[in-house]
């Protein structure tokens, strides 16, 4: 008789789950072409005049945006989670990479595009490690209040770069405020045409974004500069000018870099994983919300590392999520990756035939284009609304934002990852622990603090700390836990509720342990509920359980109560109320109960509880029973 196959794990996910393309792909149909073509030209003309000024920003020739943004498209498309998300060109990640690479050769040198392109693969490998590791977690701690500082000041920075070249003067060096004083006191100096240029430029950009944000401003205006600057021989009248524009492709290459460089390179390229990786996950979960499917963290990581690489090999520099891009994509009615792949084909196309166009571009208007794209950066109501809501998490954002501008852009991110780290562990040291009671006619335990107020039992203390227990809190969670029931009259015994605590560490339970013997030293007993599988394992590993005693460890807070009741000789109208409530719901549960081997051992559970309520009634002193009824 021939085997039947055998069936998938339950738990293995299809193969289009890692290459998301063999999913989108098939479902794509030719009848959506015209919409997928409108949002690739759209988002085509955004990137020509932005992908050339950010690579300014990263210190490379222009042209080196048409070699890294095709690629990155491509890649990001295949491999990406998000359908309308647009990885190709960022200020953000062109000026970390700037950053990381001024200190090693001169900017436009040979050797700085071959580590500008090393870096970018180096970024793209650690991005697509951490996918691969399934690190995309991670972004839940970076802290959102603090990334906006860092972006904040990360704009005013790119923006101080740039008015030079608005006035037509060399730039200074240094943080962000000595570059300020170099403009102030050389503005004299300030070249009038350039200047003029620059002013006309600038209001050109924001009046037609005003007029009409379908209209791509950036490309309108790096057009009308080329051509105003030809016609009128502005380069004569000292007016700096992109220059000849080589055509055509750079082909795949890996760069001449040695294994010293990559090490010299790699805290920066650390912190643009991260930086892509934050700044790209937003909006690509609030593209999947609107649109209705999931995005998978893990797989981004993977999609924009791979960009980075293909953008790396092919000569270009480090690349991140565009989120006007991604904007103007949804609202051109992209509704899955071809718009991608087809803007990458547009991209190419110009490279290859219209590079020469470009030679008269003002340096001027460049720079225009990239302070009016990065003024969305500076987002002065998201500050407003950190002071308004919590004054911590707008000091932590002032904090992050001073960092960039006075340490400039790397020390500047490293704080800012310093700050999100000790927001976390200080939030998760502070101890902040709940006393529970009876919600009145349930078996349900809440926070004494709710409304209406859930009942105490006199001399048990129930206690849940509102964070997992672990190195960072534990001594504090011990004081508070002390203190509560050094400050609670007539407490015999404490309940501690482990809900919060998923995996236990040594610190956290040797502080069990202690916290055993200094209530044992009260002569008030310890017991523990809810304590999950991974805590269970560490502490009967660690003699924990052996020490406080596995009888005092129940399964839920309610079994922890009934076993404190039912060894007691007499009780209060409180506790009695407990049992005549507990007894009467106990034993509606076990008549509802359906008799199946799945619920079996639940059913069983109810029994036990209601026989220990009814020994716990049947012990009870006669004055202290209240009338039946």
């Amino acid at each position: 008789m021939p085997s039947s196959p055998t069936a998938p794990p339950a738990d293995r996910k299809p193969l289009s789950h890692y290459l998301p393309f063999l999913a989108w792909m098939p479902a794509w149909r030719p009848r959506m072409l015209k919409r997928e073509m409108v949002a690739a030209l759209t988002v085509t003309a955004l990137l020509i005049p932005e992908g050339m000024a950010y690579a300014e920003l990263a210190g490379v020739p222009p042209q080196t945006a048409f070699y890294a943004a095709p690629a990155a498209l491509v890649l990001y498309a295949l491999l990406g989670s998000s359908r309308q998300l647009i990885v190709a060109v960022s200020a953000t990640v062109a000026v970390l990479s700037a950053a990381t690479v001024g200190a090693m050769a001169p900017a436009g040198s040979t050797r700085f595009i071959a580590l500008t392109a090393a870096l970018a693969m180096l970024a793209g490998v650690i991005s697509i490690l951490a996918g691969v590791l399934r690190l995309g977690r991670l972004s839940q701690f970076f802290s959102e209040s603090v990334l906006t500082g860092f972006v904040f000041g990360l704009a005013l920075v790119i923006a101080i770069k740039q008015v030079p070249k608005l006035l037509g003067l060399e730039g200074g060096g240094g943080n962000f405020f000595e570059r300020l004083w170099h403009l102030v006191t050389h503005l004299p100096q300030a070249h009038l045409v350039t200047a003029i240029l620059g002013a006309v430029s600038l209001a050109l950009l924001l009046g037609i974004d005003r007029v009409s944000r379908r209209i791509p401003s950036a490309l309108v205006v790096l057009v009308l500069g080329t051509i105003v600057a030809g016609l009128l021989g502005l380069q004569a009248r000292g007016v700096k000018v992109v220059g000849e524009l080589p055509a055509g492709l750079a082909g795949p290459r890996l760069p001449d870099v040695s294994w010293k460089d990559l090490v010299a390179l790699l805290p920066g390229a650390l912190g643009i994983a991260l930086v892509a990786f934050a700044e790209a996950v937003g909006p690509a979960r609030m593209m999947a919300t609107k649109h209705r499917y999931e995005v998978d963290a893990n797989q981004e990581l993977i999609g924009i590392g791979a960009a980075n690489l293909g953008a790396g090999l092919f000569r270009g520099f480090p690349i991140g999520c565009s989120l006007s891009k991604t904007a103007a994509n949804d609202a051109a009615g992209a509704r899955s990756e071809m718009s991608s792949i087809l803007a990458a084909g547009l991209t190419l196309l110009v490279a290859l035939f219209f590079t020469p166009l470009f030679r008269t571009l003002p340096e001027a208007t460049l720079g225009a284009i990239v302070v009016v794209a990065i003024s969305g950066m500076m987002d002065v109501p998201e500050l407003r609304r950190l002071y308004r809501l919590r004054r911590a998490d707008f000091l932590m954002a002032c904090a992050a934002l001073l960092g960039v501008l006075v340490l400039d852009v790397l020390p500047g991110l490293l704080l800012a990852v310093g700050l999100s780290v000790l927001i976390l562990v200080w939030r998760a040291s502070k101890p902040r622990v709940s006393e529970l009671g009876r919600t009145p006619g349930t078996l349900d335990f809440a926070d004494v603090r709710r409304q209406p107020t859930p009942a105490t039992i006199p001399g048990l203390l129930v206690l849940r700390p509102n964070e997992g227990l672990f190195f960072a809190n534990a001594t504090a969670l011990r004081d508070a836990i002390i203190d509560r029931a050094d400050r609670t009259p007539g407490v015999r015994a404490l309940l501690l509720d482990l809900e919060a605590t998923v995996d236990l560490d040594v610190p956290g339970a040797d502080m069990l342990a202690e916290l055993k013997d200094s209530l044992e030293h009260r002569d008030v007993t310890l017991m523990l509920s809810r304590v999950l599988e991974p805590t269970r394992r560490m502490l009967e590993t660690s003699g924990v359980t052996e020490k406080i005693g596995s009888e005092r460890i129940h399964a839920q807070t309610l079994d922890g109560v009934t076993a404190y009741l039912a060894d007691r000789a007499g009780h209060s109208r409180e506790e009695w109320a407990l049992i005549r409530d507990g007894l009467n719901r106990l034993h509606a549960l076990v008549d509802e109960a359906v008799p199946s081997a799945e619920q079996e051992a639940d059913r069983q559970r109810l029994l036990k509880l209601s026989e220990e309520l009814t020994r716990a009634g049947d012990g009870m002193a006669g004055p202290e029973k209240p009338p039946e009824g």
